[in-house]
């Protein structure tokens, strides 16, 4: 719910693949909307718009009274390489929800929540990708009360790793802070990748995404009680499994790809356990 490529021959995985993420590279289509050091070529870009649901009756932490939690948002993420090894990109969420409580009852929502801009630079391609990126989240586009964020801006810095393994796939890593102003605690971020192509159409991905509190809130309460899917102060790790299909080159549909997500919280503190499916349309430019 909440919302936050390999650039050559060897990197087959990346051929024709349409994923980059909350993003790998461009030119050969990016397999991760959130994660990746590959920079595409200027002009070259990526967009995805997803659909997700996410279902929810478990909570890691002391919630006793929590009952049930359901969400479903629609993303859209974009990058685009501006040239000298420099990218942009950034995501869009509208979502709503419905959470039950067994004694403050219902609250739910539905509207735009955080909006994240941010750039990448690769510094070299050679023995391996080395980038980093800087992101700013921010909150305009909804009201404090509405629940659909925490209401305050972040700002991120991440080291990114990734490497080509020829027809094996790829393997990626990264690592970064992120400054969360006002009452939430900051968060140290990293995430491991790994993805290969089963042909020229089909690929698969999995992840671990993984958010560390730096325990540093300004608030003694931990939990946002109206939605507990945006928590001041979390551990997380999160479990990815994608596949995907990329239309043939030569078909009129050459650049579209279409793509499944199964995501569930692993372990955590502070957090919603559930399971988290999403539709993609991808096109790579």
């Amino acid at each position: 719910m909440k919302f936050k490529k390999d650039h050559n021959e060897k990197s087959y995985i990346l051929k024709g693949i349409s994923f980059s993420a909350i993003a790998l590279s461009i030119s050969l289509a990016s397999v991760n909307v959130s994660a990746g050091a590959w920079v595409g070529e200027e002009g070259s870009g990526y967009i995805k718009l997803g659909y997700a649901d996410y279902t929810s009756s478990k909570y890691r932490g002391n919630n006793p009274t929590f009952e049930r939690f359901e969400g479903q948002n629609t993303s859209l993420y974009l990058e685009h390489g501006l040239g000298n090894n420099f990218s942009i990109y950034g995501s869009l969420l509208h979502q709503s929800y419905e959470q039950e409580d067994s004694v403050t009852g219902t609250s739910s929502a539905s509207g735009f929540g955080d909006t994240e801009v941010g750039i990448r630079y690769q510094w070299q391609a050679e023995p391996f990708v080395l980038s980093t990126s800087f992101l700013v989240k921010t909150p305009f586009l909804y009201d404090e009360d509405d629940g659909l964020g925490n209401n305050q801006e972040d700002y991120e810095a991440k080291i990114l790793l990734g490497k080509g393994l020829d027809k094996f796939g790829y393997i990626g890593a990264e690592v970064g802070y992120r400054v969360r102003t006002a009452e939430p605690s900051d968060e140290y971020r990293y995430l491991l990748e790994y993805g290969f192509n089963v042909n020229k159409n089909i690929y698969m991905r999995a992840k671990l995404d993984g958010i560390l509190s730096a325990e540093n809130a300004d608030s003694s309460t931990s939990i946002n009680a109206a939605n507990l899917s945006n928590p001041l102060e979390f551990d997380s790790g999160k479990f990815e499994l994608a596949t995907g299909w990329n239309f043939d080159k030569n078909s009129s549909l050459a650049g579209f790809g279409i793509e499944l997500t199964f995501t569930r919280e692993i372990y955590g503190s502070n957090i919603l356990q559930g399971n988290n499916i999403q539709f993609g349309i991808t096109k790579v430019y």
